[in-house]
């Protein structure tokens, strides 16, 4: 059992691209996804990983980034006092007809939230979401949509929930409006849709981004070129998957007491996370990180008692 523990809720302020490597799919580059589900999902390994990189950083004494994360490459090897579970999908905004997006969930994902920040120590006071049949969809009480609704090219028959609506706002509770916007935490409240699992589960794999990618030999073009010094020259076309800006994912994070000598206990540790290593609240995660991709606004609620 840790020591402390708490989420860690993460809201990507630019395209995200945790790339799963290459495919012999239509798209050449996809996204990570879990086996059972295909949801998207930050692999634990990575976001632990980004997250020492930025301790490294920004802690000069390396002993605390050892505490922390662990000691690999040495003979009194030892692991670390921090446990990252993997990112999981939370809310994927869709683009609308209705409006500009809705953050779209599902009962299967609110579920599994409600589960996951329980465990991990926070108050998750919403109620059962209702089934929802293939075409139908729950939105806040607040969401003032008269009709039906429109995400991409499906039409969905909508009605107000005041489960959804408690679910909203308590997302938006875990997000600084400072940081995200204080539009952007307004609409979270009024603009989330949860539609049935297998709606969800369509919008997951055909609405993200997918953007072609091309590298040009000296003659402009993607093919071979042999350059008048005989040197080839080897250009590519690809198409390359990401999650779109305003995506929300949730992290569940442990401590237990280090094993170390720089830290004390877990409390400590966990204070390393939230007040050194994120105390900007932004993080970079996954790959094209010199395109800009990948920035994420990260927030932990540490667990009641905890």
């Amino acid at each position: 059992m840790k020591q402390e523990k708490g989420t860690l809720f993460l809201y990507a302020q630019s395209f995200l691209h945790p790339g799963a490597g290459t495919s012999t799919e239509v798209i050449d580059v996809p996204i990570q996804r879990e086996a059972h589900t295909k949801y998207p999902i930050i692999p634990a390994s990575s976001l632990k990983g980004s997250l020492r990189d930025l301790a490294e950083r920004k802690i000069a004494d390396q002993s605390l980034v050892a505490d922390v994360f662990g000691v690999v490459r040495d003979k009194e090897a030892f692991a670390g006092a921090l446990t990252v579970g993997d990112g999981k999908i939370l809310a994927l905004p869709v683009r609308s007809l209705t409006r500009t997006f809705f953050w779209v969930s599902s009962p299967l994902v609110l579920s599994r939230v409600k589960r996951d920040v329980k465990a991990s120590g926070l108050r998750a006071d919403w109620g059962v979401i209702p089934e929802i049949e293939q075409g139908q969809g729950l939105v806040p009480t607040e969401c003032n949509i008269e009709g039906d609704l429109y995400l991409e090219e499906m039409n969905l028959s909508i009605k107000p929930n005041k489960e959804v609506s408690a679910m909203a706002q308590f997302i938006a509770s875990q997000l600084d409006p400072a940081i995200i916007g204080e539009a952007y935490a307004h609409k979270l409240q009024n603009d989330l849709v949860v539609v049935s699992d297998d709606d969800f589960s369509y919008f997951v794999r055909f609405a993200t981004h997918v953007t072609a990618r091309i590298q040009l030999t000296s003659a402009k073009t993607t093919g071979t070129y042999e350059t008048a010094d005989g040197v080839k020259e080897q250009g590519n076309l690809w198409y390359e998957e990401a999650l779109p800006p305003e995506t929300i994912f949730y992290a569940q994070v442990g401590a237990d007491n280090p094993r170390g000598n720089s830290l004390s206990n877990s409390q400590e540790v966990l204070q390393i996370l939230t007040d050194t290593i994120l105390a900007d609240r932004f993080i970079q995660l996954g790959g094209n990180e010199t395109l800009g991709q990948g920035w994420c606004a990260a927030f932990f609620a540490r667990g009641v008692g905890a």
